[in-house]
């Protein structure tokens, strides 16, 4: 378990490729190994359809030439009564004594109406010249009690021979199934020895007219036809035929190892069911022959079943073994250039976090790894600018306070003494220039302080004591108005927003010479905003000029060809969108020698 423990956390843990080809390979392999087993399964279920169907028609052929020859056995035994000169002999035969017999032959002979092909000795030998799976034609006689044994060497006469054990019913039983099981024990002892004959097929012979009972013809059967038509088909299937009485009696078994002999597995062949246990498992077929009573059986056992797909089995292992090795080294070639690919973006990540910024991926391909190489390149030249202007300001910045840090001493100076002048102007009697004096100083005051955002009522304010000096300057030249609402008076504002258009106007748009100069100031709210106007009845703006300036506060950043005169409106538009967006600003109206208004826009903000 540590093992396992130490392997994830080495190899698995932090890195996603190698998780990414674990799982891949897993999935492969799964994949790989369920399809392996539907065509295994899918070439087990052919291969047995294929021996079954082979079994089939292997049965079939036993089926078609059993009936044949039960046909054939059905129609000699039809003939005998068909044909009165054979009923007859072999009646004559069966019903007198062999001497009679043959005096009763020699008769019919002389008297020229009956030939040789008529008597039931040429018939009889004619069937086992055509037939060759009847071994022996026994002929009973019921009133003489002999059997004539009849095969293609000789035949013989038995008078009331001693039958074996097995067979002393066996006219009794043939009167109600012709065909029966004989095994491997002879009808009596002392008959001809000759081939194996399992069964027999009996008719018991009756007269014609009075349907009396004088004997029986009984046709014993040898398997050499059966196993003459399975030789060659046997030798290339693994399937077992065996023919089977409804006793479950083995007549035949291409093994032979249930040669005459009762088949222990004859009840459980005959239960439904896809497989049987037998001796193992196994595929069965059964196919009745006819009227004989007994049924032929195909057995495919599952380990030749198994056998026959061993091949089969080594292939698709191979085959898989081989499919799992070459997927999975191509995703490990694929994986590991990516994963190398990574590991460089990594490494220099770590450089730039180590704070050198100087160096830079390059990432061979168009995909989404070169995407991101790029990004981060870029993310770095933004970056190392973005320092680097910083990194000036913080120096201008330090600067800036080293400089207001040297002139601290100025204010005071400068206060102590506009004090001293103001004094001794009213000392002297001056009492506007004092006034004067202390408004200005109030000023200087006002625009010391660091703050950047004061209220709207204290930039008011000192818009009113610039315009206080102007008026103290210009001997009561200009009047002033102001309308502030009480509901933007404590709103918080930009320093020096407005003053700077005043003194713009002061200085390009006041008329020396006129004593109606007038000036106002209005402030109010609308749609959550601030709206400031600052009117003039002055000089105003040629429309040249007031083009240009529109241009100028429209664009973004510096313009370099705007003229001197407006560069105190473009400040102010500047630091209004800077604080509060490109949606704020400033707007001129102007036409020449009719004034001009300044239009001031910015949000609605609070103190609080």
């Amino acid at each position: 378990m540590s093992k396992l423990r130490t392997f994830y956390q080495n190899h698995l843990k932090k890195k996603m490729f190698n998780k990414i080809l674990l799982f891949y390979s897993m999935v492969m392999v799964l994949l790989f190994i369920s399809v392996s087993i539907l065509a295994y399964r899918y070439y087990e279920q052919r291969l047995v359809r294929e021996q079954m169907d082979a079994s089939l028609q292997e049965l079939d052929i036993i089926s078609i030439s059993l009936n044949q020859q039960n046909e054939r056995m059905y129609g000699a035994v039809q003939q005998i009564y068909t044909d009165a000169m054979i009923g007859d002999d072999l009646k004559y035969f069966l019903t007198h004594e062999y001497e009679d017999f043959l005096k009763w032959r020699l008769n019919q002979y002389a008297n020229s109406y009956r030939t040789e092909r008529n008597s039931i000795d040429y018939h009889l030998r004619q069937l086992l010249k055509e037939e060759t799976s009847i071994s022996n034609i026994v002929l009973y006689s019921s009133d003489q009690d002999f059997y004539y044994v009849l095969n293609r060497e000789t035949q013989h006469f038995y008078d009331q021979p001693a039958l074996s054990a097995a067979h002393q019913d066996w006219y009794e039983r043939f009167r109600n199934q012709p065909w029966q099981y004989m095994g491997n024990e002879p009808l009596f002892e002392g008959k001809a020895a000759g081939e194996s004959t399992p069964y027999s097929y009996v008719n018991v012979l009756k007269d014609p007219v009075t349907l009396k009972e004088y004997g029986a013809i009984l046709f014993e059967l040898n398997t050499n036809r059966i196993k003459g038509l399975l030789r060659e088909k046997l030798n290339n299937t693994g399937s077992r035929i065996m023919l089977i009485t409804s006793q479950g009696q083995v007549i035949f078994d291409s093994q032979g190892r249930y040669g005459n002999s009762v088949y222990p597995y004859w009840k459980q062949m005959t239960k439904p069911g896809d497989w049987v246990n037998l001796e193992e498992r196994s595929k069965v077929q059964l196919l009745n022959i006819g009227n004989t009573g007994m049924a032929a059986a195909a057995i495919i056992p599952e380990s030749q079943i198994v056998q026959s797909l061993q091949t089969l089995r080594y292939s698709l292992t191979g085959i898989v073994i081989l499919c799992i090795i070459i997927s999975i080294s191509v995703t490990f070639t694929v994986i590991r250039r990516y994963s190398k690919k990574i590991h460089r973006i990594i490494v220099y990540m770590r450089r730039w976090q180590d704070g050198d910024l100087s160096k830079r991926i390059k990432m061979e391909g168009e995909d989404e790894l070169q995407q991101i190489s790029q990004s981060f390149n870029y993310m770095c030249d933004r970056l190392e600018s973005y320092i680097q202007t910083v990194y000036i300001s913080e120096i201008k910045q330090k600067n800036a306070q080293l400089v207001a840090l040297q002139a601290q001493i100025n204010p005071h100076f400068l206060y102590n003494t506009l004090e001293s002048i103001r004094m001794k102007a009213i000392s002297s009697g001056a009492r506007d220039v004092g006034q004067m004096i202390y408004i200005l100083a109030t000023m200087f005051r006002h625009l010391i302080k660091k703050q950047t955002h004061v209220t709207l009522a204290e930039e008011i304010e000192l818009c009113g004591m610039y315009l206080a000096l102007i008026q103290y300057r210009y001997e009561n030249k200009l009047q002033v108005e102001t309308n502030i609402e009480m509901s933007v008076a404590g709103c918080i504002v930009v320093k020096l927003l407005i003053q700077p258009i005043i003194e713009n106007y002061i200085v390009h748009g006041f008329r020396t010479n006129d004593d109606d100069n007038r000036i106002s100031i209005t402030a109010a709210e609308q749609e959550r905003h601030i709206i400031i106007r600052v009117k003039d009845n002055g000089k105003g703006i040629a429309h040249e000029k007031l083009i240009a300036l529109r241009k100028a506060l429209q664009s973004e950043g510096g313009t370099p060809s705007l003229s001197s005169d407006s560069l105190g409106l473009k400040n102010v538009h500047e630091r209004i969108r800077l604080n509060y967006g490109s949606e704020c600003g400033i707007h001129v109206i102007s036409e020449q020698g009719k004034g001009c208004e300044v239009i001031i826009k910015i949000p609605f903000t609070r103190e609080d």
